[in-house]
């Protein structure tokens, strides 16, 4: 191999390795902020029980839940986002959500499962049969920052709020706005 290809071959390998560690900062990040949120709220409350974290990404719930929802510009607005690029930008990383089981299990809370649930709803006594205060989550979002977050969590009557929850991190803690 010449020195020209291998210089080729090196600055390839770097840009490789670059790209990857600067995609994974963010998913770090986000994680990081999430996982920080819910221990907080988790603490905060009287919860025993959390509903299984869907899947889809809190605007992918809304859409399949509230079809006349207008979250392009109520998420724009409050994230104080230019466009839906950077919209899709900061939900994409929330499908990447990993959730902190450790904070649960520090807390003695059981995640029910949302398919079991379906065969328990019309038993007047789930709550004290499973859990006494059982609370549901959608993953929140976050502005590009980090500083801001919008998240659904309160307490599970089996359909969830419109009101979604804004906090803003300051002095190390996610305050309520």
């Amino acid at each position: 191999m010449n020195t020209r290809n291998l210089i080729i071959f090196v600055l390839t390998i770097f840009m490789f390795f670059s790209c990857k560690s600067e995609n994974e900062k963010p998913k770090a990040e986000y994680n990081q902020k999430a996982n920080e949120l819910i221990a907080q709220l988790i603490s905060e409350g009287d919860c025993d029980c959390i509903l299984e974290i869907p899947e889809e990404s809190m605007i992918e719930f809304d859409t399949i839940e509230i079809l006349n929802f207008e979250y392009v510009n109520y998420y724009m607005k409050r994230l104080s986002l230019k466009n839906k690029k950077e919209l899709d930008s900061v939900n994409n990383l929330s499908k990447k959500f990993v959730l902190d089981t450790k904070i649960l299990e520090r807390n003695d809370i059981k995640i029910i499962n949302r398919d079991s649930l379906r065969f328990l709803k019309y038993d007047i006594n789930f709550n004290t049969k499973i859990c006494q205060n059982l609370r549901y989550l959608i993953k929140p979002i976050f502005n590009k920052e980090f500083d801001i977050a919008i998240i659904d969590y309160g307490y599970s009557g089996f359909c969830l709020s419109q009101e979604k929850q804004i906090f803003e991190y300051k002095n190390k803690k996610w305050i309520r706005k």
